[in-house]
């Protein structure tokens, strides 16, 4: 009973560190774009965007680290499936609308083929440190196609270092405590779930894929409560893409690991069809609207039954 308490503690704790510290990464790196006056697109697509993954990025991390690689590879795909369906259709839902043509109009095919990879990588049933490159290699390539495509400064972009010297190292101590934060939720959840008696997989696939998803949530229901929508959604569709690339590509090259194609495989298909119904309802209507946002959480729901009804022997006799 002692060490249930204390492993719930330790997971909670650290998970609202981690939280905390990577709503407030965002917050300073977005000072930072404001000061040197980046593009809107550049702010949200890749600065915030490559720091709200942080909490998943460093759990994948921490967790190819320690041997425990389920764990890792949940929690990446599950985060994905979280932002692409509940976060998603509650910002959209929110927002009543959320525009998606002009600047932040995203590339779809480009898009559906980073989300894609993974799948296609995973077909052999692991990810290795060849498949890792090609990901890792695949996240450059599509974020400097993208960057090619936008203006990335705007006018009169002058500033002075002293000016952006302490929110970059206010940014950079929140890099840390994300970084020891995260340790600290790979453990405890390993230690949960041996103790509740379920695979590893699905604590990083319905617990701590959750809570890595809540800074992006909250940056995208600001964004969208004050009337830049697109913005919002511009940070969940960065997100998602990094995840898919960078994030398992770079945890693949720390540590080779096999796939279960059982439950993996079906959620990197869930995450795919998500990304494409996403992108089937912005090229329909150039927007997305609340019905769009509900049908994207009824699809969350049915992810989450599918995986318990398919692997109820496997969490009942784990």
């Amino acid at each position: 009973m002692a060490e249930w308490i204390a492993s719930v503690l330790i997971f909670v704790v650290s998970s609202l560190f981690l939280i905390k510290a990577a709503s407030l990464a965002v917050k300073y790196i977005l000072e930072v774009a404001r000061l040197v006056r980046v593009t809107e697109f550049l702010a949200s697509f890749v600065l915030a965007g490559f720091v709200s993954i942080l909490p998943e990025f460093f759990v994948g991390v921490n967790a190819a680290l320690e041997g425990v690689p389920d764990v890792g590879i949940g929690t990446l795909i599950g985060n994905n499936i979280v932002d692409l369906t509940l976060v998603i259709g509650i910002i959209v839902i929110l927002g009543k609308d959320i525009p998606a043509g002009g600047k932040h109009r995203l590339a779809t095919f480009p898009f559906l083929a980073a989300i894609g990879l993974p799948l296609a990588l995973m077909l052999d049933g692991s990810l290795n440190f060849l498949d890792g490159a090609i990901l890792v290699g695949a996240c450059i390539g599509y974020f400097a196609w993208m960057i090619s495509q936008n203006r990335l400064r705007e006018e009169g972009s002058g500033f002075r270092l002293e000016q952006i010297a302490l929110p970059m190292g206010k940014f950079a101590a929140m890099m840390v405590i994300i970084y020891f934060a995260s340790r600290f939720v790979v453990e405890s959840s390993v230690d949960l779930s041996h103790i509740l008696g379920i695979p590893e997989i699905f604590a990083g696939l319905f617990i701590i894929s959750i809570g890595a998803a809540l800074p992006e949530l909250t940056f995208s229901i600001q964004a969208v409560l004050s009337r830049h929508k697109s913005v919002g959604l511009a940070d969940i569709l960065g997100n998602v893409a990094i995840d898919a690339t960078l994030s398992i590509g770079v945890m693949a090259m720390i540590a080779p690991f096999p796939i279960d194609l059982g439950i993996i495989g079906i959620s990197t298909l869930i995450m795919g069809f998500a990304a494409l119904l996403l992108t089937t309802f912005l090229d329909d209507g150039k927007r997305l609207t609340r019905r769009d946002g509900i049908a994207l959480i009824g699809l969350f729901v049915v992810f989450v039954v599918v995986q318990f009804v398919l692997n109820a022997p496997t969490i009942m006799h784990p």
